[in-house]
């Protein structure tokens, strides 16, 4: 599953009903992963496959959903969604930081059905199927509004299955764009800085053991290892 999220401000929030209003997804505009979404992208999954979305937090699919739309439909500027959050625990945080503004960008999760890529190297999302859109924090597209934030290891994920995205296009000789490549320079310096981070922890970590502890016995720096 692929994720697109946008910057968005709610046209309209009903407090009490846990009621928002605002864009998913905006056509025509180049987002910082070199994609565009065409208009018509989500007309087929729309019909067929309405009763299957979900709100969700941060794209966290292993937690209860937060809410449903209760209607979603592609107009001029991009894929309009009216969606309530539901009363649940989760669901009431989501709704006091959507009142209070601190939430308020979304994110769509999707799979990629029909692409294709211009003359500058940037895809095309001609049709896609989609999942789930979630309240999130950060947005690909600085044009949507309610965006997400998504865990350490999805994080991870998700760039691992980005890179071999890109990696396999440039294999197939089609040209990097430059704000993939941008995003490509930013990953490696905080990736570059991450690991150094991680060797100095590390490194004091095996010179000084917590106390009680024999030496080498680390359950941390295992679980680095593995999602490493």
């Amino acid at each position: 599953m692929e994720y697109k999220q946008i910057r968005f401000k709610a046209d309209v929030l009903d407090e009490e009903q846990g009621i928002f209003e605002g864009y998913a997804s905006v056509f025509g505009n180049l987002d910082s992963g070199g994609d565009i979404v065409d208009p018509g992208a989500f007309a087929r999954t729309l019909e067929e496959n309405f009763d299957r979305i979900k709100i969700l937090a941060l794209h966290n699919d292993q937690l209860l959903p937060v809410g449903k739309p209760l209607e979603l439909r592609e107009d001029d500027k991009g894929l309009y969604i009216k969606a309530r959050i539901s009363d649940t625990s989760l669901g009431k945080d989501v709704k006091v930081l959507l009142k209070d503004g601190v939430l308020n960008e979304l994110s769509i999760g999707y799979d990629t059905v029909k692409a294709t890529y211009d003359d500058d190297g940037n895809r095309h999302l001609v049709e896609v199927t989609l999942w789930e859109v979630s309240v999130v924090t950060w947005a690909m597209n600085e044009k949507a509004t309610i965006d997400g934030y998504k865990s350490r290891r999805n994080s991870l994920e998700l760039l691992s299955g980005w890179l071999d995205d890109v990696a396999g296009e440039q294999k197939e000789g089609r040209k990097i764009s430059a704000a993939r490549l941008k995003t490509l320079q930013e990953a490696s310096t905080a990736l570059k800085n991450a690991v150094k981070t991680i060797d100095a922890i590390i490194k004091e970590s095996a010179q000084t053991p917590p106390k009680g502890k024999p030496p080498g016995d680390h359950p941390e720096e295992k679980m680095i290892e593995l999602i490493l």
